[in-house]
């Protein structure tokens, strides 16, 4: 989804058009895009895994699992966060399927990646088995997922320097739970769109709707525009 309005209204901004209404409506300020390769979801059902931006491939995808389910949208999700958290755009920026795999394994580890692989009985072919071993001997030995906050860029590495701002135990909450490997314990959309994380947005997009509606209202009574 993407946002038309810039700079983005805040709480203060919708509070003073409610308090002093108009009967002009402006274009709802998120749009829907990019539907090119959407499906019904049907569980127990076999999918493509040719699917997503290499970037943005959920694990399930790359190792060939084709029995997914939304949590692929989830996983991109959660690159993006990342990427706007981290200032690392995109955070696994691997130069092909399988290299991609093994951008993940260095920031996620292996050892997460081999428990979901054995209990989905998913088996990594050996070209999959060889970059999983390259990344975690050469970025991560220890085989566990690296605290994202160990992956900050320098302020020096920053378009225009200066510090780096501090991501929030909230985001950083929220990262957690959306970028991990086994799809079933990701959060759902509805899940993630209740954490905190969320809770300005949430109570923006309250009187939005609000204010719309009473302008609606408004319109469809006797002696308005629409009579």
């Amino acid at each position: 989804m993407i946002n038309r309005r810039w700079p983005p209204r805040r709480l203060d901004d919708i509070q003073k058009l409610m308090n002093d209404p108009s009967d002009e409506l402006e274009p709802p300020s998120l749009m829907l895009i990019d539907l090119g390769l959407a499906d019904f979801y049907l569980p127990h059902e076999r999918y493509n895994v040719r699917v997503a931006s290499r970037h943005y491939k959920a694990p399930e995808l790359l190792v060939g699992y084709g029995y997914y389910d939304y949590g692929i949208d989830i996983w991109g999700v959660g690159c993006i966060l990342a990427g706007l958290l981290l200032r690392i755009e995109p955070l696994f920026r691997g130069k092909d399927n399988v290299d991609q795999l093994g951008k993940i394994v260095s920031i996620l580890g292996s050892r997460d990646l081999i428990i979901y692989c054995e209990k989905y009985g998913i088996t990594l072919s050996m070209e999959l088995k060889k970059v999983i071993r390259k990344y975690t001997l050469k970025s991560n030995p220890t085989g566990r997922r690296k605290p994202w906050l160990s992956l900050l860029p320098k302020s020096t590495d920053v378009k225009g320097g200066g510090p780096v701002p501090l991501p929030s135990q909230e985001s950083i909450n929220l990262l957690d739970q959306l970028l991990v490997y086994d799809h079933e314990l990701r959060l759902t959309a509805r899940e993630a769109m209740m954490h905190p994380f969320f809770d300005e947005v949430r109570d923006l997009c309250a009187l939005e709707v609000q204010y719309r509606w009473n302008v609606e209202q408004r319109i469809r009574m006797p002696g308005g525009r629409s009579s």
